[in-house]
């Protein structure tokens, strides 16, 4: 599915675009229309997917990225390599619930992270125009984002249907049971929730809070041969990227086999930028491992000398002159 992103021409103008660098610049324009990118502009990206789009090292991405943060326009989990650009669904709104059940869709993809509470944060602000209206575009999504992070979900036009049912006592605090607007939300201690198994679902598996009357969603596991979605969705993010597709079910083995954690994936994408930028450059797609004996031999551990670059035969009759040898 084609992803269009709305990037309006005062972002030129735009005074934190304006206070960062030009690769800053040059990398919020990438993030905002990176091919990695989904409908909430909150996705899965690991830097070298983003090293080897740009043409960059690691290290001028990390300081560029780092600008962006600081200015407070994206956010970054390195951990779980996920990116949060903050104003991405303000500048490309939902536009009805069939679009927030695709944002839902979207989110399940996404590996556990420590954003999911920033993202509610903008999500909520979002859906503030609609709390009146029974077509809310975020309410399926607002609904996903309080099951992950384990808090329960209260409507919020009912919550406010709700509000100044008190009696007041004159002195603007009220002794009625009517509740304020930032207690839409339940606190954090106010529920239980039982944490996900490190690489499985970011799902909370039980929230005892308040009941849900709709049936529970069924959980899809992993296909064969992986044992959890993560290394599932981690393995399906390497074969996208690798040059030769062939033999998935020997390279699926492997990669169960591997069972990478985040720093040992890193390591194996990073690997496989450069064997794809250096090591493989214009060669035949018939002498280039398969992914399976690539993963198995630890490919992303080679070294890559840097290519020769191309000089046009011209050069070298300009080479003979210049040290003597073409006089005559």
């Amino acid at each position: 599915m084609k992803v269009y992103t709305r990037v309006e021409s005062r972002f030129w103008q735009d005074e934190k675009m304006r206070a960062v660098s030009v690769d800053a610049r040059y990398l919020m324009l990438y993030l905002l229309t990176s091919p990695h990118r989904n409908i909430i502009g909150f996705y899965f990206l690991p830097a070298p997917y983003a090293c080897f789009d740009l043409g960059w090292d690691e290290k001028r991405f990390n300081v560029a990225l780092n600008e962006l943060i600081a200015a407070g326009v994206v956010l970054y989990d390195q951990e779980a390599h996920v990116l949060l650009v903050v104003n991405y669904l303000k500048h490309n709104p939902l536009e009805n619930p069939n679009q927030g059940k695709g944002a839902v869709s979207k989110l399940k993809e996404l590996p556990q992270t420590v954003l999911l509470k920033d993202f509610l944060t903008v999500v909520e602000q979002l859906s503030k125009p609609y709390l009146e209206t029974k077509k809310n575009p975020y309410e399926a999504l607002l609904k996903r984002i309080h099951k992950l992070v384990g808090e329960p979900f209260r409507n919020p036009s009912v919550t406010l249907s709700k509000q100044g049912t008190g009696t007041g006592s004159g002195t603007g605090t009220g002794t009625g049971s009517g509740t304020e607007d930032k207690n839409i939300c339940a606190p954090g201690g106010a529920q239980e929730c039982v944490q996900p198994q490190p690489g499985g679902s970011v799902e909370a598996e039980k929230v005892t809070a308040t009941p849900d009357k709709d049936k529970p969603l069924k959980k899809s596991g992993p296909r064969s041969p992986f044992k959890s979605k993560r290394q599932e969705q981690l393995f399906d993010e390497f074969w996208e990227q690798y040059p030769r597709r062939q033999s998935k079910g020997r390279a699926e083995r492997a990669w169960q086999k591997l069972k990478p954690d985040n720093e040992l994936f890193a390591a194996i994408m990073t690997g496989l930028s450069q064997a794809k930028s250096r090591g493989w450059k214009n060669k035949d797609i018939q002498y280039i491992p398969h992914p399976s004996t690539w993963l198995n031999d630890k490919g992303w551990e080679d070294e890559h000398a840097q290519p020769a670059p191309n000089v046009p035969d011209s050069w070298h009759l300009i080479e003979k002159f210049i040290d003597g040898s073409g006089d005559g």
